[in-house]
């Protein structure tokens, strides 16, 4: 029986009612089948695959430091448990 599908949409929907078993062995021979007709663009691609150097990333330690230079400032969040737990007659939270 061969039904006549217009869009993606009709396809995605017609796989979904399939089994799993089947659902696999359709997109196993999807994937051959590309790999077949065209090798380059099925496998995956490196970061040095195109040929270009990686960009040089940003030093935010750098920043950080000419922005705030030496000081040393209180982790937020340790202090917003602290206060946390001292409210609450329960509190299950791990503070260092």
């Amino acid at each position: 029986m061969l039904i006549h599908m217009n869009s993606v949409l009709e396809i995605e929907m017609a796989l979904r009612q399939l089994p799993p078993q089947e659902r696999w062995e359709i997109a196993r021979w999807l994937l051959e089948d590309l790999q077949e007709s065209n090798p380059s663009h099925a496998e995956g691609k490196g970061p040095d695959d195109d040929g270009g150097r990686t960009p040089p990333l940003p030093d935010y330690s750098a920043r950080r430091r000419r922005i705030f230079g030496s000081k040393v400032l209180p982790n937020m969040v340790l202090v917003d448990r602290m206060q946390t737990c001292q409210t609450q007659p329960f509190c299950l939270d791990y503070v260092l």
